[in-house]
């Protein structure tokens, strides 16, 4: 077989079990590279040319661990489902995962970041993204029908792990979208809000170059992306006292370990709290 024929199978296997057409994208680039590798190196697919290949990608130095973790996902999809085989993950075990806290912008971060933005489209973009706590494939995915400014909420459809949900519209956001429709007048033959230059939809790279772009000309320096606003959302609204479980509904995590992070960023009342090494000093 080819290297595209097994590419081929594997795509219809991560078909068949429903993986999003980015995770499929990913996992085919990531597989590509092992193909090629035991093509170059002479050796079997199968369980020790997988753990050398992903040895020899780490001691390259070029990859980071959680790329590298990445890969193993992928080959191991490949390995165990297309070509059916038994792998040993003792032996090939994933790098156990660096957590750092999220970027996060201030208030005023946010306002500069929209200052910048000069095109009437990308302003409802982004204006949304954080408005209502987006993704960046959830503003492409949007349909017309999908905005319900009589209750002011967004459907979104098939959010990560394929669920369905409802996250709140601002009153800016709607304002933006009423302002691009007007000005854009948007065909799409499946009613998408942002159709794509061509067929679809507005994808994920076309939204982070367009973040990346105004970022710039906002003169902000944090190592920020677009899912940065994601998490600005979230951060803000448990600063202004909502409900973590309820912003956990609007973000559409599973589990409340997830949301709690921005427990732990948010400049909450617990960080306000005086130190009692103040309290000794100040009555010494």
């Amino acid at each position: 077989m080819t290297h595209q024929d097994y590419l081929t199978n594997m795509s219809d296997d991560m078909e068949l079990r429903g993986l999003s057409e980015r995770t499929m994208t990913v996992y085919a680039g990531a597989v590509s590279l092992y193909l090629r590798y035991c093509e170059e190196k002479g050796c079997r697919m199968g369980e020790t040319s997988f753990r050398q290949f992903l040895l020899d990608t780490l001691h390259s130095g070029k990859t980071s661990k959680t790329t590298c973790n990445l890969y193993n996902s992928a080959i191991r999809f490949f390995l165990e489902v297309t070509l059916g085989q038994d792998i040993n993950y003792a032996r090939t075990a994933r790098f156990r995962r660096e957590y750092h806290y999220p970027e996060v912008f201030t208030v005023e971060e946010i306002k500069r970041f929209i200052s910048a933005i000069d095109d009437i489209k990308y302003r409802a973009v982004f204006l949304n993204i954080y408005g209502s706590g987006l993704r960046a494939s959830e503003i492409g995915n949007l349909r017309v029908s999908d905005v319900e400014s009589s209750n002011m909420r967004l459907l979104i459809r098939q959010g990560k792990r394929k669920k369905d949900r409802y996250t709140i519209l601002s009153n800016a956001g709607l304002l933006a979208l009423r302002e691009y429709w007007k000005a854009y007048r948007p065909k799409s033959e499946q009613g998408y809000l942002f159709p794509g230059k061509h067929d679809g939809h507005l994808g994920v790279s076309g939204v982070e170059i367009a973040f990346r772009k105004y970022y710039k000309l906002s003169g902000l320096t944090k190592n920020a992306t677009v899912h940065t606003l994601r998490h600005s959302f979230a951060t803000h609204l448990l600063e202004n006292g909502a409900d973590p479980l309820y912003i956990k509904d609007l973000l559409g995590h599973t589990t409340m370990s997830t949301t709690s992070v921005y427990l732990h960023i948010a400049n909450m009342p617990i960080y306000k709290t005086v130190s009692p090494l103040d309290e000794v000093l100040s009555n010494g």
